[in-house]
């Protein structure tokens, strides 16, 4: 009797499991009143702070409610919105009221910083982010010149979301091959915190074609104390790369006999080493570099053509000098911006910590850098 009871207890169950599975939404009601913020932007405005949000919203809008349409035409899934406050929860709040939907950030994966951001401290906003408990410190941050907010809700030809797209240019992908240096909220944040308050941020730029805008982020803001200090090239983004990163697969140019020869950069290792002799610093660099040859701007002979991996005589001694001219000249950049470019101040408070209360103060200006680069084929 038991046994038959626990079975029409457990059927009971099911039904009213089934019951409920198809005749209620689960709050999928609440869900649309909820929008799901996917990326942000933030300018200031003299002493206001203005966010603009991505919002992917459940079915399509007509950009009534303060939203701005975003995509390349069909089924709309994203709009961007912008409220104004005296603080980022402000802004949210004003979001909140144009158009009915609550903002979560819990999957804002991309944060930008317009150049009226960054000409003050960037962290009077993005430690709004540290704070919030739902907001992810693995989420990207980049800058800008000029508006973040207008870059939201711009047209590209690779989907329906500016930030997807603004996303992919920042991908590991990108990192790997040294086409930008990407940082998240976390590292960014750790740099601000550190001793050298040294930190980077890629920057982004946009080329207009027919079907709409592609981004760029080859070039590099320099963040000191939160405030842009200054930038690297595209070449000078590719040298920080290669000394920071693991490079796999990387595309390295170096002039040779008339022409230019495109050299793959398979592997890389660095090694960094800060001393202080008679009471000045030095930091030893170690670079090795495993690399094939790729291209080259002229014709090959079949004979060269058929074996893709001879290295031609004598270029590899021409792409050691020339990534060691690149290195020492992104080195007297920074030191001259004041910004601890190779962290310098970490390694003296870490393996140097006898000398860092008399160093400290003084570490940027006086460090002088050795460099040792090795070119060897892959093979």
């Amino acid at each position: 009797m038991r046994d038959r009871n626990t079975v029409r207890y457990y059927v009971f169950l099911v039904a009213v499991l089934l019951f409920l599975f198809f005749t209620n939404d689960f709050g999928l009601v609440n869900v649309q009143k909820t929008a799901i913020v996917t990326a942000v932007a933030i300018d200031k405005e003299e002493n206001d702070f203005v966010l603009t949000a991505q919002i992917a919203v459940p079915t399509s809008t007509d950009g009534g409610g303060g939203a701005k349409q975003s995509g390349a035409g069909g089924s709309e899934n994203f709009a961007t919105v912008d409220g104004k406050g005296s603080t980022l929860s402000a802004a949210l709040d004003e979001i909140n009221s144009k158009t009915g939907w609550y903002p979560k950030l819990v999957f804002c994966n991309l944060i930008v910083c317009g150049e009226s951001l960054a000409g003050g401290n960037v962290f009077d906003a993005l430690d709004f982010f540290l704070r919030d408990e739902y907001a992810k410190d693995g989420c990207l941050v980049a800058t800008c010149d000029g508006n973040a907010g207008e870059l939201l809700g711009l047209k590209t030809p690779l989907g329906n979301s500016a930030g997807l797209a603004i996303e992919k240019v920042l991908s590991d992908h990108a990192e790997r091959v040294g086409t930008a240096f990407p940082a998240t909220l976390k590292e960014f944040a750790t740099a601000y915190f550190g001793s050298a308050k040294s930190g980077y941020l890629p920057i982004l730029e946009t080329t207009k074609g027919e079907n709409g805008d592609l981004f760029d982020a080859g070039r590099t803001a320099l963040f000191v104390d939160g405030k842009r200090v200054g930038e690297l090239s595209k070449t000078e983004t590719f040298t920080l790369s290669a000394v920071k990163n693991s490079l796999r697969l990387a595309n390295y140019s170096v002039p040779f006999k008339g022409e230019t020869c495109a050299l793959s950069i398979r592997n890389n290792q660095t090694k960094m080493k800060l001393s202080v002799q008679d009471g000045e610093p030095l930091m030893r660099l170690t670079l090795r570099f495993y690399a094939g040859i790729l291209d080259t701007s002229k014709s090959r002979p079949v004979t060269e053509i058929a074996d893709a991996g001879d290295i031609p005589d004598g270029l590899l001694p021409v792409a050691e000098e020339q990534m060691k001219g690149e290195v020492t000249a992104l080195f007297e950049k920074c030191k001259a911006l004041h910004f601890d470019v190779f962290d310098a101040l970490d390694k003296l408070q870490k393996y140097e910590k006898k000398h860092f209360e008399t160093l400290k103060d003084s570490l940027t200006e006086r460090l002088q850098l050795s460099v040792d680069v090795r070119f060897g084929d892959f093979r």
